[in-house]
């Protein structure tokens, strides 16, 4: 139960960071935004074994992510994913 909130704490810290770094376009914070999706891609694959949509779409998420840090991706997709991650970290609060 406690890792359920930990990981959801992760996915929100990860949503504000990516969403921060790329509307404020904060580039000192890139090589965090880049292990947090790399951390995200991870537990993705981690709990694709479960074979459910929800690691599919962390595995999308986490690409994004690690696309985003390095090039400029349109604001759809940050707000896309940050809206995914912060339902499912606070989710996870709440479960």
């Amino acid at each position: 139960m406690v890792a359920i909130k930990i990981l959801g704490t992760l996915d929100l810290i990860t949503e504000i960071l990516f969403w921060a770094f790329m509307v404020f376009d904060i580039t000192g914070i890139s090589q965090i935004i880049t292990f947090l999706g790399i951390f995200l891609l991870v537990k993705g694959i981690v709990f694709a074994t479960t074979a459910d949509i929800v690691s599919v779409l962390d595995i999308l998420s986490a690409m994004v992510v690690i696309v985003g840090s390095s090039f400029n991706i349109h604001i759809f997709f940050v707000i896309l994913v940050s809206i995914y991650l912060a339902q499912k970290g606070i989710f996870s609060w709440f479960s």
